[in-house]
């Protein structure tokens, strides 16, 4: 089978590409043909077929929004390619006619690609599975959040409010920009050309049949755990907790520094990961602020040091603010035999049971200290809980039932 695989961002880093990468590999190991279709940013990290690749809107070197200085041209440019891309199009039309995949699997497409994709596919017929891992489809700050508090209000197609409220960046252009493109995409059916839906979790498609979509089809296939579980005995525990994943505002990381300043025991919190935004500068005064000085911020780690730090710790603490679809970290954790501490928001519940982690509501510092002070007096309850969270990843999570299921799909379709 030929699958063409769209997503606008192709090098390792990322829940979406760490699973790209991952289920390319798979693949290939089942004798598959993967045809990669990207923007040609410089990280691109496969370059099979870059004739095709998408021109980056704003330079090759340049795949943030964060990262740039949004002059009126710059917006210009963005507010066309987020809107209806011939380039693309265009470009996605003549990979297809000159590779002849059977199917095409439809990642972030959103912004620095743009959905016109979608009607490349419609015109010759190719049977289009979209997976959504965010909220991209159905909220223009993406996180269903304003001015970091949880908020629904453009589901039901309200785009508008965004421009309101100045969801995006707090600026009334960058918002506007973004629900003007999902008014045009919603004028143009242009999702209408997807003939399956897949989300990682039953949250998300709960949340796509609220706003519209048609539940009929919209499949739940949980993701992955894309790694190689360890099979060694139990690393030794060191004396401290651990965050790690972006260091951004809606990962509540503020709520665990103020938890962290509750705790009784001298045990230490290390926050992993690259800083988004400033945000990390914000939380060091948080945690001076607060006295939480056990707090420490040990910046983005690469894939063996991280490795080492969740083995080390005593458990994980997810403290999300957003609906968190299905955050790897939680799996990435439990491939370590550590339970994980974390918001009962979006797909979370539906990753940690109770016998392998703590849920708690979200951006409540003193019920995240309560159940992080369990774990860190009860070494017994951390091991039993790590030992079945290791084993539900085994069972529910490996990459084989996911590709079993995801072929099982896919053949259905083309069929």
């Amino acid at each position: 089978m030929k699958v063409l695989l769209a997503h606008k961002y192709m090098w390792r880093g990322g829940g979406t590409a760490t699973y790209l990468f991952a289920l390319m590999e798979e693949l290939e190991r089942r004798g598959h043909e993967w045809i990669p279709f990207t923007v040609a940013y410089d990280k691109t990290a496969v370059n099979t077929y870059d004739e095709y690749f998408v021109t980056p809107p704003l330079g090759a070197g340049e795949s943030h929004y964060e990262q740039m200085r949004l002059s009126p041209l710059a917006m210009l440019k963005l507010l066309g390619r987020a809107t209806y891309s011939l380039e693309a199009r265009d470009k996605a039309a003549r990979l297809i006619d000159d590779t002849a995949p059977h199917i095409a699997y439809i990642h972030n497409i959103y912004n620095y690609m743009s959905p016109s994709v979608l009607d490349a596919c419609a015109c010759r017929e190719l049977p289009v599975v979209m997976r959504v891992p965010d909220y991209n489809l159905m909220c223009a700050e993406l996180h269903f959040l304003r001015h970091g508090e949880m908020c629904t209000e453009c589901i039901k197609g309200s785009y508008w409010k965004a421009v309101q409220h100045r969801c995006l960046k707090s600026s009334f252009a960058a918002s506007a920009a973004r629900a003007g493109a999902m008014y045009m995409h919603k004028w143009l059916h242009i999702y209408d050309n997807v003939d399956l839906f897949i989300t990682p979790s039953a949250f998300m498609r709960e949340r796509l049949i609220e706003a519209g979509f048609d539940g009929d089809r919209i499949v739940h296939l949980q993701s992955f755990y894309p790694g190689q579980i360890p099979q060694t005995e139990r690393a030794p525990e060191g004396d401290y907790v651990l965050y790690f994943g972006r260091v951004a505002p809606e990962k509540a990381i503020d709520t665990l520094i103020k938890a962290a300043a509750r705790l009784d025991r001298d045990v230490r919190v290390l926050i992993a990961g690259a800083d988004v935004d400033g945000t990390e500068a914000q939380l060091r005064q948080l945690a001076a602020d607060v006295g939480a000085e056990r707090v420490e911020f040990v910046g983005f780690q690469d894939r063996e040091s991280l490795d080492r730090l969740i083995a080390g710790s005593l458990f994980t603490v997810v403290p999300s603010r957003w609906f968190d679809n299905c955050p790897m970290a939680v799996l990435e954790s439990f491939a370590h035999g550590k339970p994980v501490v974390a918001s009962d928001v979006g797909g979370i519940p539906e990753q940690i049971t109770e016998d392998c982690g703590i849920l708690c509501e979200h951006d409540n510092p003193e019920q995240l200290a309560g159940a992080m002070q369990t774990l860190i007096d009860d070494s017994a309850l951390r091991h039993t809980m790590g030992d079945a969270a290791r084993k539900r990843l085994q069972t529910h999570y490996s990459p084989e039932l996911h590709c079993d299921r995801l072929l099982e799909l896919f053949e259905r379709l083309i069929a």
